[in-house]
Order: C-alpha cells, then structure tokens, then sequence
C-alpha cells in the first residue's frame, strides 16, 4: 500500500505541475514560428494542442507536406481553417489573392485575423460551413475553439447553428487548382455529388474517430469515383495526398 500511495503522489504531482506548466505558458501568449508562420498560444488551446505547436512536430510535418505540392500558380482552397496557420503558409508563397479559406466556428475569426495579421497576409476568409449543399449546419463547440466538430463529441460540447455553402458552389467560384481539407468529420458527406473540374490535388485529413471506419472509406471511395488517386509516396497517417 504505501509504494501504491508514493506512486499516486508522484502521478498527482506530475500533472500538477504540467498543469501550472500550461498556466503560465498561456498567460504570457507568446508569439511561436512553424515554418515561418507565426503564431500565438493562447487559452483558446488545449494542453494537448498548444503543446504540438510548441513542439511543432504534427503541425510543421503538415506544412512540409503542402509546402512540397503547392505550386506558385496554385489557386487554394482550405476547408477548415482552424487557427490560420495552412493559409497563412499559402499565402506567403502564393500570394494573398490566390488563397481562400472557410471556416465554420464563429468564435475562430479574432484568431484567425490575428495569425494573418502577424504574418502580413490577407487570404480570403469566409466565416461559414462547406458541405456537400447549402444551408444551415449545427456544429457542437467545445471549450477549446479548435476543437470543434459537426460530429457530437464528449462531455462539455454545445450546438451552435452557421451557414453552410456548397462545394460545388465554391469550387465553381474560385476554380482552385489545390484543396486542402481539415473539416472534424464533415468529409464524410462532403464530396457526394461533387464535381471538382479545376482540382488537381486534395490533402484530406480523415477524422475516423469522429466518422468511423466505414465513413473514411465512404470518402475513400467517392474520391476515387472522381478519378483521384492515393499518392502513397505523400500520403501520412494524418492527412492523405490524392491526385487526378
């Protein structure tokens, strides 16, 4: 028994001081760099989230990942901009003009306006849901904005109502040549009735634990209907490379 208790002391004390380790990293809100693209760590993360970007590994793997498909003529569009750091990146190698990211939370603008700020780009931002039609999408918000999902999750969620548009509507308009998707489970209906004339590359990182084995395959396979293919060279366990 005592060994069992100076084991539990230590475990309580370790994460105890993990805990007050986070504190007062957000407390100062510094200004981190991931490949090139600032960014600042605020109470809007998760322990979890903000110590991966302070780490940078997962996040700057990504940008590596797009740095080596994005070409200067591209025309990007993000489905899913999170925190602004993809189109961010985009941005500064592309030019503002040819970027156009979506985002569903609300509550993500201040940040997302911030990180370009800091960065001296200006994408084009449409605060709204991409779903496979138009029309209103409830999202279930967690307490930390980038962790949002269409798909209902823990403990701790709330619903909130935002406008939706359509892909087809989008990709129309825009004509993006690269698309890059981070949607928290909304790919799983995303592509039905799809038509993608201008896309030449998707980077799509599949949310299995929110849409389930069946689901990713769902996508799997009406991307491949389209006639994209997997590029496995590119393709990570987080995000898959296809092409047409």
């Amino acid at each position: 028994m005592p060994t069992r208790s100076r084991s539990w002391t230590r475990r309580t004390l370790r994460k105890a001081s993990q805990w007050l380790a986070y504190q007062f990293r957000i407390l100062r809100r510094p200004i981190i760099t991931i490949e090139g693209v600032q960014i600042r760590v605020g109470r809007h993360m998760s322990r979890r989230v903000e110590r991966a970007l302070s780490r940078g590994g997962y996040v700057r793997q990504e940008l590596q990942l797009i740095g080596v498909l994005l070409e200067l003529d591209d025309v990007v569009m993000e489905v899913g901009a999170g925190l602004g750091l993809v189109s961010t990146y985009c941005a500064k190698r592309v030019g503002s003009n040819r970027v156009f990211a979506f985002e569903a939370d609300p509550d993500l603008e201040p940040c997302l306006r911030e990180t370009y700020e800091l960065n001296g780009v200006e994408p084009n931002l449409d605060m709204c849901a991409v779903g496979a039609r138009a029309g209103r999408v409830t999202i279930y918000r967690n307490k930390h904005l980038v962790s949002s999902s269409v798909g209902r999750r823990r403990g701790g969620t709330r619903p909130v109502e935002v406008p939706g548009k359509a892909l087809n509507y989008v990709v129309h308009r825009f004509q993006p040549t690269l698309l890059i998707i981070d949607a928290e489970g909304a790919e799983r209906d995303l592509f039905d009735g799809a038509e993608l004339p201008t896309v030449t590359r998707v980077v799509l990182e599949l949310h299995d634990r929110v849409i389930g084995t069946q689901g990713t395959d769902r996508v799997r396979g009406t991307l491949a209907k389209l006639g994209y293919r997997e590029d496995h060279a590119l393709s990570t366990s987080e995000h898959l490379v296809l092409r047409k």
